[in-house]
C-alpha cells in the first residue's frame, strides 16, 4: 500500500514491531445499529439484520447482515459480516490516511486481530490498492496475505519527489 504500509509489512515480516490502527480505538465502546436484532444469551450470539453499522472509535463497518459471537464477558470474539458489499474503514494512526476495505463477506477475529475479506476483496489506502478474492489483514502485526482463485492485483503509487532546490527529509 503506501510506503509507510509497505515498510510496516516488510518490518512485520522481519519480526520488527509496527503500529497499525489507532490504539485508542480498542478502548472505545462498540456501537452496533441495525433494523432488526436477535440476541441469544444462551449461546452468546447476536444477529443484526438490515443496514447494519458497527463503529468503534475511527473504525466503521457497514453490512446487510452481521453475526457477533461473544466472549463470556460479552465482548465480541468473532464477527461475520455479509453485504453487497461489506465496507470497512479505520484510521491507521494520526499521521497516516484512512484504510478502507470492501468484500462480499468479512470475518473479524478479535483475539487474533485479523480481518478476512472474502469475495471481491479490496483494500485501499490513499491511492494504493490491493485486490484479491481473499485477503487476510492482520491488524496486530501490520501484515496481509492475499490469494485464492484468481490473481492478486497491487497498485503502489510512488511518493512525489521534493521540488528542485529543496532537499528531502533524512531517513
Amino acid at each position: 500500500m503506501n510506503r509507510q504500509l509497505v515498510l510496516g509489512v516488510v518490518l512485520a515480516l522481519l519480526g520488527q514491531p509496527a503500529a497499525w490502527a489507532l490504539q485508542a480505538d480498542a478502548q472505545q465502546p462498540l456501537l452496533i445499529e441495525a433494523n432488526d436484532v436477535e440476541v441469544r444469551e444462551a449461546d452468546g450470539t447476536s444477529v443484526y439484520v438490515g443496514q447494519v453499522v458497527v463503529t468503534q472509535g475511527s473504525l466503521r463497518l457497514t453490512a446487510d447482515h452481521v453475526t457477533v459471537y461473544h466472549q463470556e464477558n460479552r465482548q465480541p470474539r468473532f464477527i461475520i459480516a455479509l453485504g453487497k458489499p461489506v465496507r470497512y474503514q479505520q484510521q491507521l494512526d494520526a499521521k497516516a490516511s484512512m484504510v478502507q476495505a470492501s468484500a462480499l463477506r468479512m470475518e473479524y477475529d478479535a483475539v487474533k486481530e485479523e480481518l478476512i475479506l472474502i469475495g471481491d476483496g479490496l483494500l485501499v489506502q490513499g491511492t494504493d490498492r490491493l485486490a484479491s478474492e481473499r485477503i487476510i489483514y492482520d491488524r496486530a502485526h501490520a501484515q496481509f496475505r492475499a490469494g485464492g482463485s484468481g490473481r492478486v492485483k497491487i497498485t503502489i503509487t510512488p511518493e512525489t519527489a521534493a521540488p528542485a532546490g529543496r532537499s528531502g527529509s533524512q531517513r
